[in-house]
């Protein structure tokens, strides 16, 4: 284990100020504009008939009509419609997150080289990460993503639990896609591994701090951006500290 790391407070303090530079400013609303724009179209024009569609094949038939129970039916589909409701604007904010996560995976070279050549010049970067690798490692990452979702739809209709149980694999991602991001361009593969065997337990504080925060609304169209600042800052810290 790698002593003194920078804690978690210092690095999301340095990173909120980083993120305010002028040129990281730009960059961050390449993928806020983007993302937000297009999940904005397909949510205005695709999501009402999905929400109704959803809502009839959840509805739960009580057959109380006449009896002193029946408002338990008008009970169980507003619970029903509550639910979806949640569950589609968490959706939203996550497919959001997920397209920044995407664009992101493209503008983590500017951001690393950013940290570096301001903080971190001494440290030698061992990594050379090509456009081919990115997008072979984004296409594997996002297939078994996929697969994950799958196994859990019967969970997506359970009342209030299938509002949340989509964070989990969102946080998988979340942490996989950004870490490659950076850590690929800092260290080797076989040094990034061992790195992240070595600050596992700060590594994991960070990505849950920084996944809570992207979970906010509004703020998770940049958080993927400011992640990017994050975790540029740990693996520079870990990889001086551990020459």
């Amino acid at each position: 284990m790698i002593q003194n790391l920078i804690p978690t407070a210092k690095i999301l303090r340095q990173s909120s100020k980083d993120f305010f530079n002028p040129y990281m400013l730009k960059l961050s609303f390449l993928p806020l504009v983007l993302s937000f724009l297009f999940w904005a179209v397909i949510f205005y024009f695709f999501a009402p008939s999905a929400f109704s569609s959803l809502f009839e094949a959840s509805k739960v038939e009580l057959m109380l009509e006449g009896s002193w129970f029946s408002w338990l039916q008008g009970v169980m589909d507003f619970v029903i419609k509550i639910t979806l409701f949640i569950l589609f604007v968490v959706v939203f904010f996550l497919l959001s997150m997920l397209s920044n996560l995407i664009i992101c995976a493209f503008l983590a070279e500017k951001v690393v080289k950013f940290v570096h050549r301001t903080y971190y010049s001494q440290v030698t970067m061992e990594g050379n990460q090509s456009s081919f690798g990115v997008v072979l490692f984004l296409i594997k990452t996002y297939l078994l993503y996929f697969f994950f979702l799958v196994l859990l739809i019967p969970l997506y209709f359970i009342p209030f639990v299938g509002a949340f149980v989509v964070l989990f694999p969102n946080y998988w991602l979340f942490k996989k896609t950004l870490i490659a991001d950076v850590g690929d361009m800092i260290f080797s593969k076989n040094h990034l591994k061992v790195a992240q065997e070595n600050s596992k337990k700060d590594l994991r504080k960070l990505t849950i701090s920084l996944y809570a925060l992207s979970l906010i609304p509004l703020l998770n169209f940049f958080i993927p951006f400011y992640a990017l600042l994050g975790l540029s800052h740990f693996f520079f810290d870990v990889k001086s500290k551990g020459e």
